[in-house]
């Protein structure tokens, strides 16, 4: 009995852990990234950006995986808050797209803080069990 009991119990662990490529899944991977930004968190990073990352910013400079995750770390993209206020998620097999208007609250090298409405695309695609970005891009809205 303790035996079936101890095999419910990790089958069930498993599927709450476990991501499937679903519109949820795809957007709480979008949101999740958005919490990794902010914290910093290079694990988290790491886990969510693809190898093959292109970054677009709305200031039209671009980014590999590599450098955009240096940038977060050298304090030259240093986010405050991210909130999405539109957020429309599609998901086709693997590939995942979403496409939205976020507000974001940025601090500069000298303290300043500057809030960003952007418009935004971004794709997903799932591998290695999970959700992972490989390509962004934005355009700076009127605030």
């Amino acid at each position: 009995m303790k035996y079936a009991t101890l095999c419910l119990l990790a089958l069930l662990t498993f599927q709450i852990f476990a991501q499937n490529p679903t519109v949820n899944s795809l957007k709480d991977a979008e949101l999740g990234r958005f919490k990794v930004m902010i914290a910093k968190d290079r694990a988290g990073l790491e886990a969510v950006l693809h190898n093959d990352l292109t970054y677009f910013h709305s200031s039209g400079a671009s980014d590999n995986k590599e450098t955009y995750i240096a940038s977060i770390f050298t304090g030259k993209s240093n986010y405050l808050s991210i909130e999405a206020a539109e957020l429309l998620t599609r998901v086709y097999g693997k590939t995942g797209i979403n496409t939205g208007i976020l507000n974001i609250l940025t601090i500069n090298a000298e303290g300043k803080e500057t809030l960003l409405k952007l418009r935004f695309t971004d794709v997903f695609v799932f591998e290695s069990g999970r959700w992972q970005m490989v390509s962004w891009q934005s355009t700076k809205l009127a605030n």
